[in-house]
């Protein structure tokens, strides 16, 4: 976000929220030539200075952050050679709380309450350690504080390498904050990878930790009916679905540093704000067994070579009936995600096809659907990514496979 010349990743609000709705459950597949350990960060050889109000930042927050923002340098140096150059303001920890602290140089920080930020003026990041950091170390681990300060470091390089402040200025339309933002994240999965493979000196990301990691991204998403929802790549404060978040963290990921700022706005092929859908209103079904007997009518309408519904199939019964249990809290689309991967799971060897048959299905019926069918909701893209994620034993490669069958659909299947 861009707000008050600064640039904003998430907040405590939006996490609590979230969090305790029970999105984060699960852990992804190693990646190759990672062993699998406990998450951490080697606080011992920290290469950054961080200037803190006294006596009011804990200091194993400040040293986690140290050990992180030091990486991020690392990883950075290694991508960009002699374009890039320490951050002239730093990095500045405060208590958002406090009221007898010495206040933070940066960011006008009064306002930062539960949030990170880069300050393209003091060319800085500065962070609520007190009211922030803890929460994300809690909910998400330290892989999901990694992802929020790597997302911020992403726009401290595009401060170096475009696209700049200026820029955007003198040229909105090819540089728009959705864009500026998509990039931040893309920054931050090109990190995560990084630091998954084994490559950071100081952060320890076991790679089956990924979905915890990227989930803080993902959860401070634009809501389905928010301002940015009607015209995104001209809202100042976009950011993405959290469908949409995840797409730019995966370009990342598999394309590396070098992925994100080739990034273009047509490239970002948005399901926020997406055409065809329809105000949400009142529940779509009478109850869960109705939005099964949809979810089935509507897989055998898109696909009829498709295996026989949920209710006619014998593997893993058990299985599909606690995925249904872990979509209810999300609401009916994700109820029926949960029976079209049970059908995905007759016709793909593993969970991950199956994941990505439901990614192509909603696809298919996203924004394509009858008002108040399966898929003419605006939030429902990311009702599915949620159900993906919250099925107990849920992978990292599962929530990869929903997005990359979204996106190609069953080709990208397997």
């Amino acid at each position: 976000m861009v707000h008050a010349r600064r640039r904003r990743l998430i907040g405590t609000a939006a996490l609590t929220v979230l969090a305790v709705s029970g999105l984060l459950v699960g852990c992804a597949k190693p990646v190759a030539g990672t062993a699998e350990s406990a998450a951490g960060v080697d606080t011992t050889a920290s290469a950054v200075r961080i200037t803190q109000a006294p006596d009011v930042v804990s200091a194993p927050a400040a040293a986690q952050v140290a050990g992180i923002l030091s990486d991020l340098q690392d990883f950075w140096r290694t991508q960009l050679g002699d374009r890039f150059t320490a951050l002239k303001g730093g990095y500045a920890l405060i208590d958002s709380a406090d009221t007898t602290g010495t206040p933070a140089s940066m960011c006008a920080a009064g306002s930062l309450s539960g949030n990170a930020f880069y300050c393209p003026v003091q060319d800085g990041i500065v962070v609520d350690a007190a009211a922030l950091v803890p929460v994300l170390v809690d909910r998400y681990g330290v892989g999901g504080l990694a992802a929020s300060l790597a997302h911020e470091f992403g726009h401290a390089v595009q401060a170096r390498i475009g696209p700049t402040q200026d820029q955007q200025q003198a040229d909105p339309d090819r540089y728009p904050q959705i864009l500026v933002e998509a990039q931040a994240d893309c920054a931050a999965g090109a990190f995560l990878q990084w630091a998954a493979s084994g490559q950071s000196r100081r952060l320890r990301l076991p790679a089956g930790l990924l979905t915890s990691a990227v989930s803080p991204l993902l959860d401070f998403r634009d809501g389905a009916d928010s301002p940015a929802a009607d015209s995104p790549a001209a809202d100042s404060l976009a950011h993405g679905l959290g469908l949409d978040r995840l797409r730019f963290v995966l370009t990342g990921m598999r394309g590396g540093a070098a992925a994100c700022h080739a990034m273009t706005v047509p490239e970002l092929a948005l399901t926020l704000g997406k055409d065809g859908t329809h105000q949400q209103q009142s529940a779509r079904y009478p109850d869960s067994a109705a939005v099964a007997a949809a979810a089935d009518e509507s897989v055998r309408e898109w696909n009829p070579t498709a295996p026989a519904g949920r209710e006619d199939l014998d593997r893993d019964a058990e299985a599909a009936d606690a995925d249904l249990v872990a979509a209810r809290p999300y609401g009916q689309f994700a109820e029926a995600t949960a029976t079209v991967f049970a059908i995905g799971r007759s016709r793909y060897p593993d969970s991950a096809g199956a994941a990505c048959f439901a990614g192509a299905w909603t696809a298919a019926v996203f924004g394509h659907a009858p008002a108040g069918g399966l898929g003419s909701w605006p939030g429902d893209a990311d009702e599915g990514m949620d159900l993906i994620r919250a099925r107990p034993g849920s992978t990292f490669a599962d929530l990869a496979g929903y997005a990359d069958g979204f996106d190609r659909g069953l080709d990208a299947c397997g």
